[in-house]
């Protein structure tokens, strides 16, 4: 036998809500009763699934973010033993090594411009960029005084509250 989910209790609810003037007093409060017993048992099951599912989920967020600080620490650490080779040999003046595995060799990198003193650039070299966006909170509060904002209304939401 399968237990009836959250929104077929919910449905007999409505339905016995429905067919209370064909019932006798008692049959209606025990209908009624028994409904939402099975209503409410079936909420806190679901509830208690939901809240394992938010513990899983902490419980990723944590390991992602173990993953991510790992991964970092290991692409540092790489970069730095390849700076530590490259440093031996320019020191060394060996512009080149080559192995079974690996040819290595000292290049020159594109050349790259560098901002020595920002305050000195002249304006033909700077972007400005202009950023609009929607003040939300600006729109609510003018909307909660009751005043008018085309393109925009007041909405009032429910949400489920657990505690």
């Amino acid at each position: 036998m399968t237990l009836p989910v959250l929104y077929e209790i919910a449905k007999d609810y409505r339905d016995a809500l429905e067919e209370l003037t064909e019932l006798e007093d008692e049959a209606v409060v025990d209908t009624l009763e028994g409904l939402k017993g099975t209503l409410e048992a079936k909420s806190e099951n679901i509830i208690k699934y939901t809240q394992n599912l938010k513990s899983t989920i902490n419980a990723m967020k944590e390991a992602e973010k173990n993953m991510a600080e790992r991964r970092k620490r290991l692409e540092k650490k790489s970069e730095n033993i390849k700076k530590y080779v490259k440093n031996v040999m320019e020191e060394n003046q060996i512009h080149k090594i080559e192995t079974v595995h690996f040819d290595l060799s000292i290049k020159k990198n594109p050349p790259k411009a560098v901002i020595e003193d920002e305050a000195m650039i002249p304006e033909s070299f700077i972007d400005v960029q202009k950023i609009e966006k929607v003040n939300l909170k600006k729109i609510k509060d003018e909307l909660k005084k009751g005043e008018a904002v085309q393109g925009a209304r007041l909405v009032q939401e429910t949400r489920l509250d657990i505690k």
